[in-house]
């Protein structure tokens, strides 16, 4: 994470989650990774969860020393903890809540992966979404301000193989 202080912001990067009300914007960029951003109107706090992957393999050539318990890198572990800390203050259904991310190409995109993670987890927990964008060829970049619950989110083009052409 990087910390700004002078601007009251936060940068959240690959695997980061933050959730609280000591900053005035998170942000973060995204390719296929997926991020889930949530935020209380009365309370003014939210945060948000930036993760790569939707479950840690498991299988025996994976060399993963965290394994599961990695933090945000994988969307298992990241709705986990952003639900742990989201219930600390309210109830889950208080909080309004963003999707974003998950661009990819079209030979083999783990974004749709791990759209399809987050939309399941949002459907076992009965939780709707007020603001998405997700998929495409899209990277983007995503700001969310915790004091007025807005999201200012820029699309970019992906570079990829079939555009170079």
């Amino acid at each position: 994470m990087d910390i700004y202080p002078q601007d009251g912001r936060i940068n959240i990067h690959p695997g980061e989650w933050y959730f609280g009300r000591e900053y005035n914007t998170i942000y973060t960029v995204l390719g296929s990774c997926v991020a889930l951003t949530a935020w209380h109107p009365k309370l003014k706090l939210g945060g948000m969860c930036h993760y790569l992957l939707p479950k840690v393999l498991k299988n025996k050539h994976t060399n993963d020393p965290l394994g599961a318990d990695a933090g945000g890198r994988y969307a298992e572990t990241a709705l986990r903890l952003m639900k742990q800390a989201m219930l600390r203050y309210a109830k889950l259904s208080d909080y309004q809540l963003g999707l974003f991310g998950g661009g990819g190409a079209a030979n083999y995109n783990v974004g749709a992966e791990n759209i399809d993670y987050a939309q399941q987890w949002l459907q076992a927990e009965h939780l709707e979404l007020i603001q998405s964008d997700v998929g495409g060829a899209y990277s983007r970049s995503l700001m969310l301000d915790l004091s007025l619950g807005l999201i200012t989110l820029k699309s970019y083009p992906m570079v990829t193989s079939e555009n170079l052409l």
